[in-house]
């Protein structure tokens, strides 16, 4: 079973032979993508038996997510046990029993904790982070800004939803079809929605202040050879793709261009932690003085 999102790509198996079984996982994974095998074992962690369990059970409850508690998690780990267990899938007994052990529990938590509680997301981290350093990068404010979305799926949707409260000045969608735009049109209808095609891309980026990338791509779409010449303002570029739909190593080659990934969110996500804490804790004082 395999589960892939934009902060985690996981392989879940079961074997008779733990080393064996590995090996053979990495040497398809190295073959698979042109990796070279010690460059790849570098990047993976390995969990086995009741520990790879309870990781299950914790990806699913959204306590192992950048953003703890963030929503999309469960839903990913429910379509990861739909494709392993359906029509084609691999899953056998022992895999099935467990996603669907880690599903139900993830709906349990969400239902009986106050985990979920502000729909947290990386799409609200990453406008966050936006809101957050777009003074310093563009010597602008929130409600300054022309906002461009590359995709139309769920993340796109969250974006929009993140950006409305935000009085953003304009929202522009990219999107090869226009039906998914549609329907954001109809699902916001105070959020003034530009549509526009594939074919529009570049120039809208290079008019547009900020950028999030969310397609489906499977490469880069933006990088330093398109973005030269292409931007006509100070821009910020945030990617939330999987794989990235930005080139972020080039594009900040670009002067104009200041561009982040998943990876940056994790200093913003980080600092709300820590403002939750201290809050709690002033709280916590504040009772006792009481």
């Amino acid at each position: 079973a395999v589960i892939s999102t934009c902060n985690r790509f996981e392989i879940y198996f079961v074997t008779s032979d733990v080393h064996k079984g590995i090996r053979e996982v990495t040497d398809f994974l190295s073959t698979q993508r042109d990796v070279p095998k010690k460059e790849l074992r570098d990047s993976l962690f390995m969990l086995s038996d009741e520990e790879a369990v309870w990781h299950a059970l914790r990806v699913s409850g959204g306590l192992d997510s950048l953003v703890i508690g963030e929503g999309q998690i469960l839903s990913q780990m429910k379509r990861c046990y739909e494709l392993s267990t359906g029509k084609g899938g691999a899953a056998g007994k022992v895999l099935n029993r467990m996603l669907n052990t880690a599903v139900s529990a993830g709906k349990r938590v969400r239902a009986e904790t106050g985990i979920a509680r502000g729909g947290v997301s990386i799409s609200s981290a990453a406008v966050e982070l936006v809101e957050k350093k777009c003074f310093d990068d563009l010597n602008l404010d929130m409600n300054q800004l022309d906002i461009c979305i590359l995709g139309a799926g769920k993340m796109a949707r969250l974006l929009v939803q993140h950006l409305m409260p935000r009085n953003v000045k304009s929202i522009t969608v990219v999107n090869r079809g226009q039906e998914r735009i549609a329907e954001l049109q109809e699902q916001f209808p105070d959020a003034n929605i530009i549509p526009a095609t594939l074919d529009e891309m570049l120039p809208m980026v290079g008019k547009s202040h900020v950028t999030f990338a969310c397609t489906g791509a499977m490469e880069p779409i933006l990088y330093k050879e398109n973005l030269e010449g292409t931007m006509q303002r100070d821009a910020m570029l945030v990617d939330i793709s999987v794989p990235r739909n930005i080139d972020d190593k080039g594009a900040n080659q670009v002067e104009q261009v200041r561009a982040y990934n998943v990876d940056d969110l994790k200093a913003v996500v980080a600092a709300n932690r820590s403002e939750e804490h201290t809050s709690e804790l002033h709280h916590s004082q504040d009772l006792v003085c009481r």
